[in-house]
């Protein structure tokens, strides 16, 4: 089954079991219109749900604090049948590791191996082929396509050049 990130398990809320979720998605109340959730793979159907800054589920089958607890760190996750589809421009974190980063001339910058967002822009993590880390900001002037079926990144390598930072 192929699966979706959408939030992630921070601490029981109260007493009965009630999970409160930091959302790793663009829009919280898509989790209104959720009807279940994987935790650890198990399939856990959606009691209540509110939305405050937070996202607060109590699942059926967790019903107290120490049941709750359980699951603190763990990924919300949701069948991608279930998933909105992302707008132009946009992509599941997901699909974007281990794409292919490469120029116009077919030259191979790196491959993909996670995305983060620390605010302004999503920054993503790449290997070189000689096995150097290096970091860059997700950024239109810098992408040229995004291919996520064919696992491929085409990016100016100048301005891939200018805004990379490198681990020592």
């Amino acid at each position: 089954m192929d699966y979706i990130v959408v939030g992630e398990v921070l601490k029981p809320q109260g007493v009965r079991g009630e999970l409160k979720i930091k959302p790793l998605t663009d829009d919280p109340m898509r989790f209104r219109k959720l009807r279940a959730v994987y935790l650890d793979d198990r399939l856990f159907r959606i009691q209540s749900c509110r939305i405050g800054g937070y996202v607060f589920l109590k699942l059926e089958g967790i019903d107290d604090r120490n049941e709750a607890e359980k699951f603190i760190g763990k990924f919300v996750r949701i069948d991608r049948l279930y998933a909105v589809t992302p707008k132009d421009d946009s992509y599941f974190i997901v699909d974007l590791i281990d794409c292919k980063i490469i120029d116009t001339e077919g030259n191979v910058f790196g491959t993909v191996t996670s995305v983060d967002n620390y605010g302004s822009a999503d920054v993503m993590t790449a290997r070189s082929p000689d096995g150097k880390i290096f970091r860059f900001p997700f950024l239109k002037r810098l992408l040229i396509s995004v291919d996520t079926d064919k696992k491929i990144i085409v990016a100016d390598s100048r301005e891939l050049g200018s805004v990379s930072v490198y681990e020592d």
